[in-house]
């Protein structure tokens, strides 16, 4: 099959372009620029160009079977990217897929566990689920998957959670943060999250791509065992061979913190790693999903549970220079 992939330099899309062409498929990627496109596989086609260009109705695109939609922004600098990124650009990517003389087979579009919410202390999200996101980001995606499911031709959102793999600039601040030998979470009872290797979540990509079947689908994609933030913090200690000391913060302290680094962002410009976003994520009481429905239904089975994908992740960060042997 022939792939259209966004955000393809980015850290699941350049895991997603070597499973596909590992498996034999020709993959043409949105690319910025060469020199981004230069750490893909040789067989990667670039096609230049930014989200900007969808809304620009010359633009035509390559003909292909699927499109996988994942560029997005996760931490912006500005709460209006959240919408114009993650939401405006797949509106703009679906009209332009209306204008071109071919259709595509399936579209494939990144969502997010933000986009159903904080869930329950006691069960899982699970499709069936109305989606509740209580900040700009998972808003967005929310938004976007209604008019994806709107679509002429079939499409499957799907909602990955928290995504562990090597060279993720997302996570690599807990890998550092545990290899200093000190971690934090707020106080109070252990929020409860689900989690995916990305290796695992490139193959339930693949499994999505070969679904045959109409209409639109809906898939969490998660391994199916949740764990708690301390758990997570002894195997990110065991993954850098440190002895992690995990500090509760207080709700009111992290909130003060969070105000202090977005005024600083305002005043001299640096990157945020705690806005408001985050700080609504890290204090919902769990961020758990099924992923019943795509296990039962496309056959996809994980193979990697958390101490696996945490050292892979480790081990990808040491050899690229990013994390202390």
């Amino acid at each position: 099959m022939r792939f259209f992939v966004t955000g393809a330099t980015g850290f699941i899309g350049r895991h997603l372009c070597h499973r596909l062409t590992s498996d034999g498929h020709e993959v043409v990627a949105l690319v910025r620029s060469a020199a981004k496109a230069a750490r893909l596989p040789k067989t990667v086609e670039a096609f230049q160009g930014d989200l900007g260009c969808f809304a620009d109705r010359s633009t035509v695109l390559p003909p292909c079977d699927i499109v996988v939609h994942l560029a997005g922004v996760v931490a912006a600098d500005k709460l209006e990217e959240y919408d114009a990124v993650n939401f405006k650009a797949v509106e703009d990517l679906l009209e332009c897929l209306a204008r071109q003389s071919w259709k595509p087979r399936r579209l494939l579009f990144a969502s997010s566990l933000a986009a159903a919410g904080p869930s329950p202390a006691n069960r899982p999200w699970t499709e069936a689920d109305l989606p509740t996101p209580i900040e700009p980001y998972g808003d967005a995606k929310a938004r976007a998957e209604s008019i994806v499911a709107r679509a002429p031709f079939p499409t499957t959102s799907f909602r990955p959670p928290s995504v562990f793999g090597p060279e993720d600039p997302a996570t690599l601040t807990l890998f550092r943060s545990a290899r200093a030998g000190f971690g934090f979470r707020v106080a109070g009872a252990p929020q409860r999250l689900s989690f995916v290797d990305v290796r695992d979540l490139a193959q339930a990509i693949s499994l999505m791509a070969d679904d045959r079947r109409s209409g639109s689908f809906v898939y969490f994609a998660s391994h199916p065992r949740s764990i708690d933030v301390p758990e997570l913090w002894r195997e990110l200690g065991n993954a850098v061979g440190r002895r992690v000391r995990v500090v509760p913060v207080p709700r009111a302290g992290l909130y003060l913190t969070m105000r202090i680094a977005t005024f600083g962002q305002g005043l001299f410009g640096y990157k945020n790693q705690l806005d408001a976003k985050q700080y609504q994520q890290m204090v919902a009481p769990a961020f758990v999903c099924s992923s019943d429905a795509i296990r039962r239904e496309l056959g996809w089975n994980p193979r990697y549970d958390l101490s696996e994908a945490l050292k892979h992740a480790a081990d990808g960060y040491r050899a690229a220079g990013m994390l202390e042997a």
